[in-house]
């Protein structure tokens, strides 16, 4: 491994080899996966990092990428077979009839009197409009083919809620709840990974910090003392070590049922 173009495909298949070993490694293992290259600590931080904002927790892990990283924005995962999927998609949606303004404002008047037909139609004629304006939020943390389906549901909802006189043209409402929606799922998921993010980092840290307490003093910390040396309460180490725990006994029971995953 010598170029960069090899490195990142190395990184990247250090993550595959962790999501098969209970979503764990060590820095040992680390060293060890890259012990053929001269890494330097700029190098290892990228891999932790990455590797961390995969949600893999690193036992050992020493350096520590800085807070205010979890405020940029989250990289979208990829996925070789989202292209294949949202070509199958578009394919479909294209097969639909589409409406003029006119046509679809009157079908759209039907919706109030339950006539699932006409809500058949406007779904299906705005499958490709749901997908152009999911476009516009790629590159958001979401893989393209999940934004399609946040759409096709912000669509279903504008479609669902639809009323003439409270929500004016169909056009402009459809737009609207297809674009709220991708918003608050993009958001969401932003929140979760980046929490998850923070949360495997801490648990890192606190490992990191019992494993030099016991070094240093030849016996296992007190949550107390952890508590004070990372500047956190006693309840919050505790949840820390609950989470490191679960995640160890994760990891024990793939080991004792290798095929469960399959």
């Amino acid at each position: 491994m010598t170029n960069q173009t090899d490195f990142l495909e190395a990184v990247r298949e250090l993550l595959r080899i962790a999501q098969t070993n209970g979503n764990q490694l060590s820095m040992e293992e680390i060293n060890n996966y890259f012990s053929d290259m001269r890494l330097e600590e700029q190098q290892m931080d990228f891999i932790c990092r990455y590797l961390e904002s995969n949600q893999v927790y690193i036992s050992n892990r020493v350096a520590r990428f800085r807070d205010d990283s979890l405020e940029e924005p989250v990289e979208t995962k990829e996925d070789p077979l989202d292209n294949d999927m949202v070509g199958i998609y578009a394919k479909e949606a294209g097969k639909a009839s589409s409406l003029s303004g006119e046509q679809e404002q009157l079908i759209a008047q039907r919706l109030i009197v339950g006539d699932d037909h006409a809500r058949s139609l406007l779904i299906e004629a705005n499958l490709s409009f749901a997908m152009e304006v999911a476009a516009e939020y790629k590159e958001k943390g979401i893989l393209y083919s999940d934004l399609i389906q946040e759409a096709n549901i912000g669509l279903m909802m504008a479609v669902n809620e639809y009323e003439p006189e409270i929500h004016g043209g169909f056009a402009g409402y459809k737009e609207k709840m297809i674009r709220e929606h991708l918003e608050d799922a993009i958001e969401e998921y932003s929140h979760s990974t980046r929490s998850a993010q923070k949360m495997a980092s801490r648990v890192n840290e606190l490992n990191d910090i019992a494993t030099a307490f016991a070094r240093e003093y030849e016996r296992e910390a007190k949550p107390s003392e952890l508590a004070q040396r990372m500047g956190i309460t006693e309840e919050e180490v505790r949840e820390l070590m609950k989470v490191s725990l679960d995640a160890i006994a994760v990891l024990d029971q793939d080991k004792m049922n290798p095929e469960a995953s399959f």
